[in-house]
């Protein structure tokens, strides 16, 4: 039988799902990570953490027009399924595969490249002031873990958000998402 994830060439394909193939997607896809990540290795439960809230982001959002910053973009690996990388995901984290983490050159859907903790918000906000400023109107959306917030760049985000964009969307993943501690 034929796998729901197959289905899925990009975000556009997830919009289409019912709320019952969303959760047999979100089966699927933890089987996928499961399977390609224990020949690989790689980052698992950080990605196991964010099946669900990236399978709703990309069925509210509109990647690449609209912005995702992983606070730690080893968490993005649900997000390169539901972007076009599905078919060369078994070839993540080896020499001429997929990159563990996001990378601008990668993909359109890769905003931005970080690799650690406490770093959405600040990049966020950078490209939110910028978008203002350019008089554009997509969305950009933080996605980060609770151990993020232990991190004085993601105060100092927080401080300025209000002050200088007009809209930007903070997703707090609680129970850390996987971030480094």
């Amino acid at each position: 039988m034929a796998r729901l994830l197959d289905s899925i060439h990009s975000p556009f394909d997830v919009k289409q799902l019912s709320l019952a193939q969303m959760q047999l997607l979100a089966e699927e896809i933890r089987e996928e990570l499961i399977s390609v990540l224990s020949k690989n290795g790689g980052h698992l439960g950080p990605n196991l953490g964010v099946v669900e809230v990236t399978l709703a982001m990309h069925y509210v959002f509109e990647t690449p027009r609209d912005q995702f910053v992983f606070d730690v973009s080893h968490q993005a690996y649900v997000h390169k399924l539901l972007t076009g990388r599905r078919e060369q995901f078994h070839s993540i984290r080896t020499p001429g595969g997929l990159n563990g983490f996001m990378l601008r050159t990668e993909s359109p859907h890769d905003c931005y490249g970080a690799g650690h903790a406490g770093t959405a918000l600040s990049a966020a906000l950078g490209m939110a002031v910028a978008r203002d400023r350019n008089g554009g109107n997509e969305h950009v959306v933080a996605l980060a873990g609770d151990a993020a917030f232990t991190c004085g760049i993601t105060y100092e985000a927080l401080n300025n958000i209000a002050h200088h964009t007009r809209r930007m969307i903070v997703v707090l993943a609680a129970d850390d998402c996987g971030a480094e501690r």
